[in-house]
């Protein structure tokens, strides 16, 4: 009788969306669903780099031991340079960082992190954001609230909007903010706006919680870090949960990294503590060899190389899908302006169309999106993109 108290709970929506479109027959069909980078035959590939580090570390590891509960140096040192670049030198002893599982292993312990130092202290999130932020925030229980940031009609960043509730958050608030490529509306701060946020942060004492899933699928590594590195060097305190799920194409191996900024080398020492007693309370010891492949990749000069040719890659396709939409929806409707879609980064766009309309796409047109009008740029290819955007003008507002 113990289980028999439970009730069923839906399922994901978007797991849910892939298993329709697998079961769609249709041979038109097109999935714009699922948060995964794909390349132009539909595929999510082996990186290459990735591939060569793995083959290394398959011949020449002799166990499968634990590794520290934090990690193993040979990523924890060279994920903390890549996070930080050229702040690192000047804050060395200030930042840690621990393996995680995926990037939202580090926002959990993050969380968590978070409310054992400043209980019944809320987070504050993007509206709208990705979703699972609520799932793993919350779950830590940290009160979560929100702030605006983007107008999914008149597609536009509602900057003054936001600075004037973090100026009303209260001294301490954690803030969770996307580095780059914005999941789910790819509009990302500009300088300026970037600017004032951190200006914010600093003036009202509140804590920066940066999820940075995707460095280098915006523009590159740098630029896409760049202000997670201003806020390293101008503010006494940071969270950064890393993923390389996107960017090193290692999403079943579930790779991610929490840096932690402190005022001081003491406070730094007591946060790693805090951090392991986390992980042996929850997943015990973190997965290692995803780690060992970008530790790898990162140290070794020819697969960082072959690497970031690779994420650049990566990017330039993502930037060739935006302006191939955008062309073909003003092609579909003269009328609309699209050039959002382009100036956008990253995977995802969010299109401002009612969910009785992704229901229409999906029943007419064999095209799945998610319900809140989120597409994965990911998705198209020049194929389909022409067929994709005759179905959407319509739509749209």
């Amino acid at each position: 009788m113990t289980f028999s108290t439970l009730d069923t709970v839906p399922s994901d929506s978007i797991l849910g969306l892939m298993a329709e479109f697998q079961a769609d027959p249709a041979g038109d069909k097109v999935d714009l669903t699922v948060g995964v980078y794909r390349d132009d035959c539909g595929r999510t590939p082996v990186m290459t780099a990735v591939a060569r580090a793995e083959e290394a570390i398959v011949r020449e590891q002799a166990s499968k031991a634990y590794l520290p509960v934090l990690g193993p140096g040979e990523f924890l040192e060279p994920m903390r340079a890549l996070i930080a670049g050229p702040t690192l030198s000047a804050i060395e002893s200030r930042l840690g960082i621990a393996l995680t599982p995926g990037g939202c292993g580090a926002l959990r312990v993050g969380a968590e992190l978070f409310g054992l130092a400043q209980p019944g202290k809320s987070a504050y999130v993007s509206s709208p954001t990705w979703p699972n932020h609520y799932n793993l925030i919350s779950g830590a229980g940290v009160p979560i609230e929100t702030h605006p940031y983007y107008d999914p009609v008149q597609h536009h960043l509602e900057m003054q909007a936001m600075a004037d509730c973090l100026e009303r958050a209260p001294a301490g608030s954690l803030v969770v903010l996307q580095a780059a490529c914005h999941n789910p509306t790819g509009a990302d701060p500009g300088p300026p706006e970037w600017r004032a946020i951190l200006d914010i942060l600093g003036r009202r004492s509140l804590v920066p919680f940066f999820d940075m899933a995707y460095q280098g699928m915006g523009v590159d590594p740098d630029e896409d870090a760049a202000f997670v590195r201003a806020a390293l060097a101008e503010l006494p305190e940071v969270l950064v949960a890393a993923s390389c799920s996107k960017n090193f194409g290692l999403y079943r191996e579930r790779t991610g990294a929490l840096l932690w900024l402190t005022e001081n080398a003491a406070a730094c020492r007591a946060v790693a503590s805090q951090v392991g007693q986390i992980t042996r309370r929850s997943y015990s010891m973190p997965p290692a060899h995803g780690g060992l492949i970008v530790g790898r990749v990162l140290a070794d000069p020819k697969l960082r190389e072959a690497w970031r040719r690779e994420v650049a890659a990566m990017a330039v396709r993502l930037r060739h899908a935006r302006r191939g939409l955008a062309a073909a929806l003003a092609r579909a409707r003269p009328d609309l302006d699209c050039s959002w879609i382009e100036a956008q980064r990253g995977m995802f766009s969010l299109l401002g169309i009612d969910a009785e309309a992704v229901q229409r796409l999906r029943e007419e047109h064999h095209i799945y999106i998610v319900g809140d009008s989120r597409i994965n740029l990911a998705g198209l290819n020049d194929e389909n993109t022409q067929l994709v955007a005759e179905a959407i003008a319509p739509l749209m507002r």
